[in-house]
């Protein structure tokens, strides 16, 4: 896995998080009792964090993979997460980063692609019913897309969605084994970055739209 920039991490549109479907709770697998209490670790006792005013994670999460629009990509490493969560006149900051490599293919000729994720956290919690008069107020809400709201009558904060955020937004729009892929053949689907001299036999045939991926994805 060598330097890429194609690959590097950019900051893309919040929209784009709406393609993460249940991404944080779907493929998590617990081999141990010490990984299945992982899940509690994820949930900050509000309790805990008024009094202690500083509570840290520093896990290594067994998850399988994350699901994207209906597509299902594997970890090749542990989800790594180191956070620190700060409470400040009834505030919550969360700060960190999460580390994981992710397996998606190619966009243009389908060969596996490993994504070094180095995502970072960092996002303020208001109480829910307070949070209108801090973004009348408040200065240091100049954007909103990381500020979200709590329930002072909660037991706990759960930070799993920040971490899969996190993953989400380190992922390229496009996802491109280098930059210069040339792709498949449109006609029999060879590799031409493997046959860069290819010339298609199958070129004058008919050949129906999409059918040289069919026996991509078996």
């Amino acid at each position: 896995m060598g330097s890429n920039p194609t690959l590097s991490a950019r900051t893309v549109p919040v929209a784009q998080l709406d393609r993460a479907i249940d991404c944080g709770s779907i493929g998590r697998e617990f081999k141990s009792p010490r990984a299945r209490q992982v899940l509690k670790m994820l949930k900050i006792k509000l309790e805990s964090l008024k009094h202690e005013k500083i509570v840290r994670i520093n896990e290594s999460l067994d998850w399988k993979g994350i699901d994207l629009e209906g597509e299902f990509y594997p970890y090749d490493k542990p989800v790594n997460v180191n956070l620190k969560a700060e409470f400040f006149q009834n505030r919550i900051r969360i700060s960190g980063f999460v580390k994981t490599v992710l397996i998606h293919p190619c966009d243009r000729c389908l060969e596996p692609v490993y994504l070094e994720i180095n995502g970072k956290i960092d996002a303020l919690y208001l109480p829910k019913e307070k949070k209108s008069n801090y973004f009348e107020k408040s200065i240091e809400l100049v954007s909103l897309d990381n500020t979200f709201d709590y329930d002072q009558n909660e037991e706990f904060i759960d930070v799993e969605d920040r971490i899969v955020e996190a993953i989400v937004v380190e992922i390229p729009i496009k996802v491109l084994c280098k930059e210069d892929c040339k792709g498949l053949c449109p006609y029999c689907g060879i590799n031409l970055n493997e046959h860069p001299d290819h010339v298609c036999e199958q070129k004058t045939e008919k050949v129906l739209p999409f059918s040289v991926l069919k026996g991509k994805f078996k």
